[in-house]
């Protein structure tokens, strides 16, 4: 009741509750193309995320009611699975996604991922006597994977979590598991023709968005210019850097996801307790956000329900930058966006703070995860 009181009240008033910028438009627009024309998502029509993008789509396409109710209960998912993993303080926290992301929540689909990681990891990190939910939370990861691709980090680091645990077998069927969802649900759309290439095409091609930690880069470097309506018209529904060093440092940037990413999982391969777990899921998401190619307002929401959780087991100032760093995107997103676009100083230099924070929210997370207690090793055989 609480979550539902503070979702009305800020969601559509106070300073974040703007829904003047979007995702609902491109909804409506695919939503159009399969209902009213008959077209298949990849085969007939550009399509950037994969196919269970499409159940939100097809649900509430670019309707504002059926889209922020169809949020509203994905984050209810989030609110309990956060309080079976954290306890009441992490469902408590949860309540706080709406305030702290406005009306990201409610314009973009993309807490139906989060509610699919939330649940997944609810499964893997469930008590030893429930051990049998385990490939049942990797099933659930890869139906996240299908709709937003980052579920599937959450997958890699809960592998070798389960292998750093000796739990080999489980790890492996887990394993299988994940990789069969992906297969059976990726089929149709294979033979349908278009997928995985449309996809992979557009975001290989895709230059790197002017939000994310390597633009800022770029900014600070010169010599590119920007992309996307209004300035450049194309296809990719955002606005890019493009030219000059960007695609260079947008290399780099893809090079420091992948680095970032094994020193995770090398560090949680060595820590068996589920706090670990949970303190690196929320690292391996943050280190997807802030290095990765693009960094759209709305993935905020990926990050924030983790953060509650992360919060109350052994992360609380990763968590807590982490939602300062989601607060620092609503100074400009939507009302002052275009200000960005046309590379006025201040909310450029806005930008970068807000990227700076969430490089300190890894480095945090990343220190927590460290800091959690080391598998011991096997004592040497004698005799």
């Amino acid at each position: 009741m609480a979550l539902l009181g503070v979702w009305l009240l800020f969601t559509h008033h106070g300073p974040f509750s703007s829904d003047r910028l979007g995702d609902l438009y491109v909804y409506d627009q695919y939503h159009f193309f399969i209902f009213e024309h008959g077209l298949v998502p990849f085969r007939d029509f550009e399509f950037e995320y994969p196919p269970g993008a499409l159940i939100p789509i097809v649900i509430a396409g670019g309707d504002p009611d059926r889209m922020s109710l169809l949020m509203l209960a994905c984050t209810v998912v989030c609110l309990l699975c956060a309080w079976e993993i954290g306890g009441w303080k992490a469902g408590w926290l949860t309540v706080a996604v709406p305030p702290v992301a406005g009306a990201l929540v409610r314009t973009h689909f993309d807490l139906l991922p989060a509610a699919m990681a939330m649940v997944g990891l609810w499964l893997i990190v469930a008590p030893p006597n429930r051990k049998h939910m385990v490939e049942s939370g990797f099933a659930v990861l890869a139906l996240g994977t299908m709709t937003k691709l980052w579920p599937g980090a959450i997958a890699v680091v809960a592998f070798a979590w389960l292998l750093g645990r000796d739990e080999r077998r489980l790890a492996v069927r887990s394993g299988v598991v994940f990789l069969a969802v992906i297969a059976v649900t990726a089929v149709p759309f294979v033979a349908l023709g278009g997928f995985p290439s449309t996809m992979v095409k557009f975001h290989l091609q895709r230059p790197v968005q002017i939000e994310s930690t390597a633009a800022s880069v770029i900014e600070v470097v010169g010599g590119s210019y920007v992309t996307g309506d209004p300035i450049r018209h194309d296809r990719f529904k955002s606005n890019g850097l493009d030219g000059g060093a960007a695609d260079v440092i947008g290399v780099l940037s893809t090079l420091a996801l992948l680095a970032a990413s094994v020193g995770l999982i090398a560090l949680v391969a060595r820590r068996p307790s589920r706090d670990a777990l949970v303190i690196a899921s929320l690292a391996i998401v943050v280190a997807f956000v802030a290095f990765g190619k693009v960094l759209s307002p709305q993935y905020v929401c990926w990050m924030l329900p983790l953060a509650a959780v992360a919060a109350v087991r052994g992360a609380p100032l990763g968590a807590a930058l982490t939602a300062l760093a989601s607060l620092t995107t609503q100074l400009w997103f939507p009302n002052h966006y275009f200000d960005v676009v046309h590379q006025h100083d201040r909310w450029l230099v806005l930008v970068g703070v807000r990227n700076a924070i969430l490089l300190l929210a890894l480095a945090a997370t990343a220190r927590a995860l460290a800091r959690s207690p080391r598998r011991v090793a096997a004592a040497p055989r004698t005799g």
